[in-house]
């Protein structure tokens, strides 16, 4: 009966702790507890055990995948100065997931990231490097390091308003729309912070 009310109380704390490894770690001993208590009785219902032994499993192998995601990856130079300088908010490795959906593109001086009227396939992110962006009948305006180009269309599906060229070489991630916008349907926490940085970007842009 005591190893009864001690699963019952573990499960309940299980409930209050905010942390998925830490919520799955404690309903492992739980569960444990559970199936302890269940070997006291005379009898032991080889039911409940099973499923008890089932649900065991399947924590075991969730905390697996939990301590394998968290653990530390080294980050390229690329990497490290997009972490500081567009998302401080992602852990390593769902950067190293998010960049590895598009891919590093390098670019000459005076060439054309985005033209005017074209309907972009892809959002680029500046890791290096400044490019002009050309307005009809308004003044350029240089972006740097950590600005998006083609979010604008991204977000809406419209057309460029506006000539993208680069002024230096560039180094600039290129996510294309299609792969891009699947994998964030299918992490909607990289989803909001993606939606996160693209709208302090834009903001950032206006006030320019």
């Amino acid at each position: 009966m005591i190893l009864y009310h001690l699963s019952n109380g573990l499960y309940l704390l299980s409930y209050a702790v905010r942390d998925i490894l830490w919520l799955r770690l404690i309903t492992v001993i739980a569960g444990a507890t559970a199936l302890a208590s269940m070997f006291v009785k005379p009898e032991p219902p080889p039911v409940a055990i099973a499923w008890n032994l089932v649900f065991l499993c399947i924590n075991l192998v969730r905390i697996h995948i939990l301590i394998r995601e968290r653990r530390p990856i080294p980050l390229s130079a690329d990497e490290q100065h997009l972490a500081k300088l567009v998302f401080p908010m992602l852990r390593p490795r769902e950067l190293v997931r998010l960049l590895r959906v598009g891919a590093i593109a390098d670019h000459t001086a005076e060439a054309a990231l985005v033209r005017r009227g074209t309907t972009l396939d892809r959002l680029l992110l500046v890791v290096r490097g400044t490019a002009r962006v050309e307005l009809a009948n308004k003044p350029g305006v240089e972006i740097g390091d950590g600005a998006f180009v083609g979010e604008l269309c991204f977000l809406t599906g419209k057309p460029a308003a506006a000539d993208v060229i680069a002024a230096t070489t560039m180094r600039v991630v290129e996510w294309p729309t299609a792969a891009l916008r699947k994998f964030l349907d299918d992490e909607p926490d990289l989803r909001a912070t993606m939606q996160q940085v693209l709208g302090r970007d834009l903001a950032a842009k206006l006030r320019r």
